[in-house]
């Protein structure tokens, strides 16, 4: 979405009065009727209830009821497995498509485990304790030598953390997510822990290596509630300790590298280089890479999708008003060059013109245009867009089509007030042809680029301002931007006249 916010300070810079304002108020948006949440008492687990918590596992049944509430449900699991007598977790309906036909719901626990650290605050004697599985420690030991005891026995643990519960003095090991997606493991291969391990040849999959999302999808074909989930990966053993997912964690398991981002024109290679060295890294930290380049990919406006083919797609949800980089597209071109002077330069070559900016000495970005002009007509339809509400501000976008070698005007749709418009990004249409310029429109007000403008503007493209509808005479503010910055141009410089050169 392209957002600018509501210019107050600029209507007393050119004599608009409070008074004059108050008819273009917005009217009150009417109430919402709010939705009533459903209430953990009311919420109903039809009986019988399997429980599906990895090496936790029941059958709930209940001979003089139906259906259970979430709150007797967690109650009964409290009081079933000790381990999470004393943990917050919730409760997640799985969608079990060849389960039993004896069971009414199929249920997966979210646990929210807190990794306890300090020695001092712990009382002997004390257990270990994953589900059958038990340690002993009744004199006291420090918190490492209860870890390399409990992994002598149960060595899939390597790296495990530790949740305390104080009250049954109980230590309820678990572990972090840690293998990168994308990583190849030779067969055969272990998935799982404690009794819950299945191992792999490779028969099972008719190859000699395979994909962390291969195993994840056959090995949740037994335990349904790791579907999603990343996981451990113990090189020893060369076995994979499964992690389910928390809601909160998208965008933080790891992705193997080199892996290649693929963004509109271009195709990026994220290497170990790019972050010292390491072999994998978040889609959060490789958006950063992706964003120190260009900018318009912040973490308010794009989405990064993971493909289990080994490739990341960053879609840029909306729009608001060391990289190693291949074109999918000889029209598309990332440089940085030295001229004769040894000053560095950036350069983005693009379907409709070059952009240029000298890194060394800063300065503005310089503008080439190499597709033909775009017609004034495109300018004129654009006033008689923005005149249908002249007060509110609005926009429009020019795309250039790459088959015909023409421009059309798109409205993309949008939310408009008069010092407000937020639109929304429409990415078919981009990945079919080029978004060439942003126009918005100022109503009354001169053309000019705010500086929420300048925060906003961070594409690699042309933009554009429209004002003084109400008047005979509109002014222009065009400039072109690469990566927050910018430079000015005039309108020969990009639009023709029927009939001029």
């Amino acid at each position: 979405m392209k957002r600018r916010t509501k210019m107050n300070d600029l209507f007393s810079a050119f004599g608009i009065e409070e008074e004059e304002l108050q008819g273009l108020e917005k009217k009150p948006a009417a109430k919402k009727e709010k939705k009533k949440k459903e209430n953990k008492t009311t919420a109903k687990y039809k009986l019988p209830i399997q429980f599906c918590g990895g090496h936790l596992r029941r059958v709930f049944t209940d001979v003089n009821e139906t259906a259970w509430s979430e709150e007797k449900l967690k109650s009964e699991i409290r009081r079933t497995f000790r381990e999470l007598a004393g943990i917050y977790f919730k409760i997640h309906v799985l969608d079990v498509k060849e389960g039993s036909e004896n069971i009414g719901t199929y249920v997966k626990p979210e646990i929210l485990y807190s990794a306890f650290t300090q020695d001092e605050k712990l009382e002997f004697p004390l257990e270990v304790v994953a589900g059958e599985k038990t340690l002993w420690a009744d004199t006291k030991i420090s918190l490492d030598e209860i870890r390399r005891l409990w992994i002598q026995e149960h060595p899939e643990y390597e790296g495990c953390k530790f949740q305390y519960d104080e009250k049954q003095k109980l230590l309820i090991p678990f572990m972090d997510q840690s293998a990168p997606r994308g990583k190849a493991y030779t067969l055969p291969v272990t998935v799982g822990y404690l009794d819950i391990q299945e191992t792999y040849q490779a028969e099972d999959f008719e190859t000699a290596e395979v994909t962390m999302e291969a195993l994840r999808e056959k090995y949740s074909e037994k335990y349904p509630e790791f579907s999603k989930c990343g996981f451990a990966y113990q090189e020893g053993l060369n076995l994979l300790f499964p992690v389910p997912e928390k809601e909160d964690a998208k965008g933080n398991s790891n992705i193997s590298l080199p892996v290649e981002l693929k963004a509109g024109g271009f195709s990026i290679l994220v290497q170990p280089e790019d972050f010292h060295g390491q072999n994998s890294a978040t889609l959060d930290e490789i958006r950063e890479v992706l964003e120190a380049t260009y900018p318009e990919y912040s973490k308010e406006r794009t989405e990064m999708l993971y493909d289990k083919q080994h490739f990341v797609v960053p879609i840029l949800k909306s729009s608001r008003k060391g990289l190693q980089i291949f074109s999918n597209d000889p029209e598309w071109r990332h440089e940085i060059k030295k001229d004769k002077n040894r000053e560095k330069w950036r350069v983005e070559t693009t379907p409709f013109g070059i952009f240029r900016r000298n890194i060394s000495a800063g300065g503005a970005v310089r503008f080439e245009m190499t597709a033909p002009k775009i017609p004034w007509e495109l300018i004129a339809e654009t006033e008689r867009v923005f005149k249908r509400n002249p007060v509110n501000e609005y926009a429009v976008q020019i795309f250039f089509d790459r088959k015909t070698r023409g421009y059309e005007l798109y409205e993309p749709e949008q939310q408009t007030t008069p010092g407000t418009v937020v639109f929304r990004r429409n990415m078919k249409m981009e990945r079919e042809k080029v978004l060439v310029m942003d126009i918005h429109s100022h109503g009354r007000f001169n053309a000019f680029f705010s500086g929420v403008d300048n925060s906003d503007e961070k594409g690699i493209r042309l933009y554009m301002v429209i004002g003084n509808l109400d008047q005979r005479e509109h002014t222009y503010a065009l400039r072109a931007g690469m990566a927050g910055f910018f430079g000015t141009l005039s309108l020969p410089q990009i639009f023709v006249q029927e009939g001029t050169a």
